[in-house]
């Protein structure tokens, strides 16, 4: 009995992860601001959001799994203190990332409507993203230092959380105050586009660098989607800030400007996880010109957007 019991426990372990996760500590970011920078976009084009009572539910099931996963990934972090105890920021990062995740979690419990579900930015929606920010961050420091180092310079995991950050703080208040925007909130929305500029430049290379990931059509898919939600981020936000003086009608480039840093950092996440994960994507595989569906994933943001031009002129013509 002692010995099934063993091998089961050792069988178990061989089945789960001993490295800390990569994307479980960014999908509350990813869930928060894609949901609140969706639901805006949704706005725009004249919709009307979900009432958050019909969702509670569903959402707190699925809040639940998130949580079980974080949970876990912070007992694998904390199982090799030992390991880095010369490593002096390994204990108290792993402290606060407790003590962040706790916090989350009560206030994700306490006003589910509000944080899990919500519809525009207020101050406690704005402090479940600083908090999912802070716990992303710290769970790609004890990921990424269970991976071993490459040669190849991968995607950064911590640019994309930037950009979630910046995207769910950013822009709502800059799509409902468009009409009344103030000189320093132009300047600051500028310094931000600018340093986006500068910063999704220097990732393009290590988004394109070879990997054996690139034998995922999903991969190659979400790299063309990246590409394009780039190019799509510096448009949108150059029209948007043009547009907002001299005209009043601008919702087809706010839904663009709402939605396109959002899916550049979820995809940006995907792509520096599948970069570092030791798989030989057996599934899916790539057959020959992987271009073909890097530009697969460019038209789709194409067509997204178009979409919503076209949803847009069909709610002004009804």
């Amino acid at each position: 009995m002692v010995r099934y019991h063993i091998e089961e426990v050792f069988h178990m372990e061989q089945w789960l992860p001993r490295q800390p996760l990569i994307l479980t500590p960014t999908i509350p970011l990813m869930w928060t601001v894609g949901w609140l920078c969706t639901m805006s976009a949704y706005i725009i084009l004249g919709g009307q959001p979900p009432s958050p009572n019909q969702l509670q539910d569903s959402v707190l099931l699925v809040s639940a799994v998130i949580l079980v996963m974080n949970m876990y990934n912070l007992i694998l972090i904390y199982q090799r203190a030992e390991k880095y105890r010369n490593l002096s920021p390994y204990a108290p990062r792993a402290l606060l990332l407790a003590i962040i995740l706790i916090i989350s979690i009560v206030l994700a419990w306490g006003q589910p409507k509000v944080v899990l579900i919500p519809s525009y930015l207020n101050i406690w929606v704005m402090i479940f993203i600083v908090l999912n920010f802070l716990q992303a961050l710290l769970g790609q420091f004890f990921a990424l230092l269970e991976r071993p180092q490459s040669r190849r310079k991968f995607a950064s995991m911590y640019w994309p959380i930037v950009v979630l950050c910046a995207a769910g703080i950013v822009t709502p208040p800059s799509l409902e105050l468009h009409n009344g925007w103030t000189l320093p909130f132009i300047i600051g929305d500028c310094i931000l586009l600018i340093f986006f500029i500068a910063r999704s430049w220097q990732e393009i290379p290590r988004i394109l660098v070879k990997v054996p990931a690139n034998n995922s059509i999903i991969y190659e898919l979400l790299v063309g989607i990246n590409l394009a939600t780039i190019i799509s981020t510096v448009m949108s936000g150059v029209l948007f800030i043009i547009f907002s003086f001299i005209s009043n009608e601008i919702s087809g480039v706010s839904v663009s400007f709402a939605l396109s840093p959002t899916i550049n950092g979820i995809s940006g996440l995907i792509i520096g996880a599948m970069q570092r994960y030791n798989n030989d994507y057996r599934y899916g595989h790539v057959k020959g010109h992987p271009q073909r569906y890097i530009y697969c994933g460019i038209f789709l943001v194409i067509i997204f957007i178009g979409l919503g031009f076209i949803l847009r002129k069909a709610n002004n013509f009804w």
